[in-house]
């Protein structure tokens, strides 16, 4: 985008929201996601509401409760794509919807928020916690 519109942090993300034909590329998490102003084609984006952008967005094997190394958040990952975490022992703290691209998995919290976290091997990594399965 032209310089004048992204002199610093702030002032480019206020650009991208509101004039985001003149991104020319942007790219999160290592990957591009917006070229020229479009969604890259073929990339996975938020399903709507109720309508799974493809037949299986829960990533499968990874169904379950994650459970972070100091018993302080339970994330758990069910079949029909939405998750529910417990923090501290808060039941409900978060919900909402999931998907998952290859070890990308990317949350929409029913507040509207969104999050992302990444898989190793057996590892969920999410919002500097390191989950496994319980």
């Amino acid at each position: 985008m032209p310089d004048a519109r992204a002199a610093d942090v702030p002032s480019a993300v206020t650009a991208l929201l509101t004039a985001p034909e003149q991104v020319r590329a942007l790219v999160a998490a290592g990957r591009p996601v917006l070229w020229a102003g479009a969604d890259v084609p073929g990339r996975v984006a938020a399903p709507e509401a109720a309508i799974p952008a493809a037949a299986d967005p829960t990533g499968g094997q990874r169904v379950g409760v994650w459970i972070d190394r100091n018993d302080f958040l339970h994330q758990e990952l069910t079949a029909d794509g939405r998750y529910d975490e417990t923090r501290g022992g808060r039941p409900h703290a978060y919900q909402g919807r999931y998907w998952i691209d290859g070890d990308r998995i990317d949350y929409l919290d029913d507040l509207g928020f969104w999050a992302y976290g990444e898989f190793h091997g057996d590892e969920l990594h999410h919002a500097g916690y390191v989950m496994e399965l319980g």
